[in-house]
């Protein structure tokens, strides 16, 4: 759903230029983050660029982001090796629809 409104912002840290972008959804906010970064780092675009999400959400810490991810993928990696389909596996973690299909898919 479009509603027009700002849900996503990322700010650059240390970096020689200020400024920021926004997105209505995360994809849009990689995808304005991806178009801007070697002009905020002031780099030519041949030179390879590495971006770390830090997010800060109320209530959440980006600590428990990133454990919960640690988690979900070793879950997930656990549970592909023991043959469950990935719609098992949404099943049995309780992660139905649109996360079901974010799931990990490394080895």
């Amino acid at each position: 759903m479009d509603t027009g409104t700002v849900v996503w912002g990322a700010d650059p840290i240390d970096a020689p230029m200020v400024g920021g972008v926004s997105g209505e959804t995360l994809a849009e906010l990689r995808e304005e983050v991806d178009a801007v970064k070697h002009f905020i780092l002031d780099l030519p675009d041949d030179v390879p660029v590495a971006v770390e999400y830090v997010f800060e959400l109320p209530g959440v810490s980006p600590e428990e982001l990133a454990t919960y991810r640690e988690t979900i993928t070793q879950l997930s990696r656990h549970l592909r090796e023991a043959g469950l389909s990935d719609e098992d596996s949404a099943a049995l973690l309780g992660t139905p629809g649109v996360l079901a299909q974010a799931l990990p898919r490394s080895a």
